[in-house]
Parts: structure tokens; sequence; C-alpha cells
């Protein structure tokens, strides 16, 4: 049994010539610059104010910073999900493996380049939560920002899941624009098909990672309600369950049987199920392909390796060993 990896914060700040996108995150990643306002018609305008979810002393930072560096009114909620993404919020501000520190991970050598005194108290600390979001700020506009939100974003890390995953999370931290606690409204679902369900089960997935320390698994749990309420309780299937019907498949909650049949058969291009239909290690779980999430993030459900005794979250690449999966029957949804 391995010990759960933190999320990467590796890669920090790394300038270079851009890798080539991963055909299908492609479409993601244009589907997310949708709902962030890359279209007139669907929330442009709208998507800069920030919603639950965001510390409350930390808001007016994020407004702040956005307001000094001209990063337009997306800005804020973009500042919040890389806040989110690289530290919880400064609740994981241990160093990476590749050196970064800080509120917002920075480099050293980075933080000498782009380090910022966001409070005005004469020092630039990466520490602080004032300095290093107004240096993100800084590092944001230089890099294209919010001329090119993409091109800014993947300065940051040069990583394309990671680009997907900070315009999902500014999404959700965005209260101006039609995002509910488990998944994005219908404007958003509108622009993008299928892709879009991908975007929305990130969210959900990393929404119910965060809450898994104070969650319990429940065999049998939320079986017979469908949809399943949003935090629960879970078990493996009803967990995977909840995932689907925040996609949109309007799918029942169902148990690992029904799973082993519902769906297509085999691996998915972006999505697939892993179930195990009988017996007393009868499990299910999702996995995300690389390219949409990082190894650290491969595997998502609950897990008697990663947090036993606890509802759904993320479970990394390493956990499991090819003997191990060779057991599970593959499924994915219909399109993806």
């Amino acid at each position: 049994m391995e010990a759960a990896s933190l999320s990467p914060r590796s890669t920090k700040l790394l300038f270079g010539l851009p890798l080539g996108l991963l055909a299908g995150l492609i479409a993601i990643v244009i589907a997310s610059a949708v709902i962030l306002g890359g279209s007139a018609g669907c929330g442009r305008g709208s998507g800069g104010g920030l919603g639950s979810g965001v510390p409350k002393r930390l808001v007016p930072i994020y407004e702040q910073a956005a307001a000094r560096y001209r990063l337009g009114e997306r800005g804020p909620s973009i500042l919040a999900a890389i806040n989110w993404v690289e530290t919880s919020f400064g609740q994981n501000m241990g160093t990476s493996s590749a050196g970064a520190i800080g509120w917002m991970q920075f480099l050293p050598s980075s933080w000498q380049a782009f380090g910022v005194d966001g409070d005005g108290d004469g020092k630039k600390d990466a520490f602080n939560p004032s300095d290093a979001i107004f240096a993100a700020a800084h590092l944001l506009r230089i890099s294209g920002a919010p001329g090119d939100w993409r091109a800014a974003i993947y300065s940051y890390n040069h990583a394309d899941w990671y680009v997907a995953k900070v315009f999902v999370e500014a999404t959700r931290f965005s209260s101006g624009s039609s995002v509910e606690i488990a998944g994005i409204g219908a404007c958003a679902a509108a622009a993008v098909a299928p892709n879009e369900a991908v975007a929305k089960m990130l969210a959900e997935a990393d929404r119910l990672s965060a809450i898994r320390p104070h969650t319990r698994y429940v065999y049998g749990g939320s079986h017979g309600l469908s949809p399943t309420p949003p935090n629960g309780p879970f078990d493996c299937s009803s967990a995977v369950s909840h995932l689907l019907q925040v996609a949109g498949f309007h799918n029942p909650t169902m148990d690992t049987v029904a799973l082993a049949s519902w769906g297509e058969p085999g691996p998915g291009r972006w999505i697939t199920i892993f179930v195990k239909p009988f017996g007393l290690d009868a499990h299910t779980f999702i996995e995300f392909v690389p390219g949409v999430t990082p190894p650290s993030e491969r595997y998502w459900g609950t897990s008697g390796f990663i947090e036993s005794g606890h509802g759904p979250g993320w479970i990394p690449q390493s956990t499991f060993s090819p003997g191990y999966l060779s057991g599970f029957l593959l499924r994915h949804p219909k399109g993806l």
C-alpha cells in the first residue's frame, strides 16, 4: 500500500516553447475557454465575481491584484483558481519537487524576477498571500493575459492538464457564471459536447476530493436515490454513479453489477470506468487519461488504499499495480 501523493506543484514558471496539445485535450480547453467568456452569447462579461468556495479574506486581494495588472473581469477567478490548484488557498505550502515555494508556488529564481510587494510593507515575501497573489497577477499579465489566457496560464505551469484544470476551477469560483455546486450550468453545457461533461466531472471530483477527510465511506450509501445527494454518503458504486450524473448522463444510481453493463465496453477516450461486479472484492472507480489529469489524480473514487473508510477522492496512478487493474472490466460513457 502506498501513501497518497500531493497534487503536482512542479514545473512552475519554466518559460520555453509550448508543447503540442493533446488532440483530445484541445476540445476540453476550448470548452473551458468558452465557459470563461470566450463566446459573447454565453457568459462573457459575467465571470469575474468570486462566489462561495473562496475564502472571504482573500477575495479583496484577488480583485486588487487583477485590477493593478489590468487582468480584466476574469482575472480574480483565474488567480483564485491558480491559488487553489497550487496550495489549496495556502493550506499546502510545502516546497515542491521542483523547488517552488509559497502561496502561489514560485521557483526562487522566478520570484526574484516577478516578486511583488503586494501589501506595501516594504518586503517581497512568497509566503505572504498579498505579495504572492500580486506577483502571480504580474506574471500572468507579462505572459499574455487577459488577451490570451491559455498562453498566460500555460506559462505558469507548462502542462496542458494544468491549463484545463485552472479553467475548470475558475468557472467553479466565479459567482457571475451559471455554475452550480454539482456542475456547470446549461449555457456552458450547450457550448461544446460531449467534452463539457469531462469538465463537469473534473470540477466535481475536485470538490469531493477536497472534503474527503470529513466524509465517510458508507456501504450502500445513497443507493435508491437518483440523483444522489451532492455530498453522499457514498460507497464505490454510488460515487461513480454520482460523477456520471453530474456529467449529465441521467443514469440511475447503480451498483457494480449494473455498472458492468452500463455505457460502452472497453476503455474510453477520456474516461474509463473500472468495475469488478461480483465477489467480496467487488469494486469500481474512474480513470481519467493522461493529459486530462496528472499522475497524482489518475483515478477517482473510494479506496481502501487511500484514506480508507472515507468518501471518494483522487487516487494516484502509483496506487494500483497492472496486476490489480487486470482484474477489472472496462466500460466508458458513450462519447467519452
